[in-house]
């Protein structure tokens, strides 16, 4: 097994990764905007672990999120019905403008070249789509206790990254962990 694996496998039974962690009120009101623009969402989960987003979005939304989860492992106990790709979120070897949405909850932190996986997102959505990201905010204790963490973020920071790639109507939702988003 190699080390990133054996690391991430330890820190993911360590911190819980899963659902649990997800700021959902943020979370629906930016699904809910992307299908006011669309009539059906195709979302790109960067950082799927086991793909568990892709039930929550079933039982929210039904047929109208076509889920699609990348990630720099593939676990054997990974939710086998969704389309999944094993591949980094700063090097995503996706056609461009081929999302409506990207997701990177409690994963942006996780990339090595975090800068580059904002560009890739904004390549690979279609116009007037749109990125979530959610994290821990880097005052927090635990955004320096997890060695899988690459970066600490904040919000304010980040928004401002985000205008300079491109994306815009920037908002965010501070707290332990914050969430962001803003459209192409």
């Amino acid at each position: 097994m190699s080390e990133i694996k054996k690391t991430l496998l330890e820190e993911g039974k360590k911190y819980g990764w899963g659902l649990i962690l997800i700021k959902r009120k943020e979370f629906k009101g930016f699904i809910d905007s992307l299908l006011t623009r669309f009539d059906k969402v195709r979302l790109l989960d960067v950082g799927a672990w086991k793909c568990m987003l892709g039930d929550y979005l079933r039982q929210l939304y039904g047929d109208k999120i076509e889920y699609v989860g990348v990630d720099v492992i593939d676990l054997p106990d990974r939710k086998k019905e969704y389309e999944f790709h094993v591949m980094s979120g700063d090097s995503l070897l996706l056609p461009a403008e081929s999302f409506h949405a990207i997701v990177f909850i409690e994963t942006l932190e996780h990339i090595v070249d975090y800068v580059n996986a904002l560009r890739e997102a904004y390549r690979v959505l279609k116009p007037g789509g749109g990125v979530f990201i959610q994290s821990v905010v880097c005052t927090e204790p635990n955004a320096l206790h997890d060695r899988t963490h690459y970066h600490v973020l904040h919000p304010v920071t980040l928004s401002r990254l985000m205008m300079w790639i491109g994306f815009k109507d920037i908002e965010y939702s501070e707290g332990a962990n914050f969430a962001i988003w803003g459209y192409k």
